[in-house]
């Protein structure tokens, strides 16, 4: 068949939000075989919210006011098998039959990035020994030193930026049940998924231990908190495959905006101390410090 030839993922939906198509290529860039979609798996459970505010996937109300060509793509995140998200432009049509019925829709998604291109960076990353070993990001040198860049320039030009340290929560009690490595697998997840939900001119590195640091360029005060409660959603519905069971994570994350003459260690202080507050209040939240 043409359709399994295609390098692109395709798949159908129904009217009741269900997938009754999924391609070899939407197999093989999410990692979902057939048997894991068809009949158990509805649009909504692939498919996270918008930055914009609008739901990625796209209501049917709006599938059915669609013309016969297929829309301008879209760009969303599909939840892929390992847990992690895949930004895609992503293509509508929508269905109809010979009375002009609405049948369903039909979506063709390609990743936003060439993955070529991207890997290919990492690996002249890592050969330069600007990564962490474990998850992938910037390792804590590599990292420092974009917060000293960033804090040079800001001294110049007075553009704001932000920082957020975050932590997956209860991660000694991951260890004591199912072993160090499936904290491993929780770090690596939770790195990718704030990696794939950060913009491009946006840095992420480890910065000691189970705690990581994320410099947002042109990130104002009011912007804090809606950034960090998006990161904060898209790892509460990633998850990790581990030995036959499913582990839900959750991270706690503390913000706060770059002040005239702050130092790498009184940005860091403040961030951290916004941490310190997310985790002593249970975790799963974000807090900003900016005072």
């Amino acid at each position: 068949m043409v359709l399994e030839a295609l390098p692109l993922g395709v798949y159908l939906v129904n009217r009741e939000g269900r997938v009754v198509v999924w391609s070899a290529g939407a197999e093989k860039l999410t990692g979902y075989l057939r048997q894991d979609v068809l009949g158990r798996l509805q649009e909504a459970d692939l498919v996270e919210q918008g930055d914009n505010g609008a739901v990625s996937n796209l209501t049917h109300s709006a599938a059915e006011s669609a013309t016969q060509a297929f829309a301008a793509p879209t760009l969303i995140s599909l939840r892929c098998k390992n847990g992690h998200y895949l930004p895609v432009q992503l293509r509508t049509l929508a269905l109809r039959d010979e009375d002009g019925k609405f049948l369903g829709t039909v979506r063709i998604f390609e990743p936003s990035s060439p993955p070529q291109s991207c890997n290919q960076r990492q690996n002249r990353l890592a050969a330069y020994g600007c990564l962490d070993p474990l998850t992938g990001v910037l390792n804590h040198s590599m990292i420092q030193a974009h917060l000293k860049e960033s804090l040079s320039l800001h001294a110049l030009y007075p553009v704001p930026f932000c920082v957020m340290c975050y932590e997956v929560d209860d991660l000694s009690k991951l260890a004591e049940r199912y072993g160090h490595a499936a904290v491993d697998a929780a770090l690596r997840m939770a790195a990718n998924t704030f990696e794939t939900g950060l913009r491009p001119t946006d840095f992420l590195g480890r910065w000691m231990g189970q705690e990581f640091l994320a410099i947002l360029p042109e990130c104002g005060e009011s912007e804090v908190m809606k950034v960090g409660e998006h990161l904060k959603e898209l790892v509460r519905h990633a998850s990790v495959e581990w030995w036959g069971d499913t582990l839900h994570l959750t991270v706690s994350i503390g913000g706060t905006i770059v002040h005239d003459n702050d130092s790498v260690s009184s940005l860091i202080a403040r961030a951290e101390e916004a941490l310190r507050k997310s985790c002593a209040a249970g975790g799963n939240r974000v807090t900003v410090v900016n005072a």
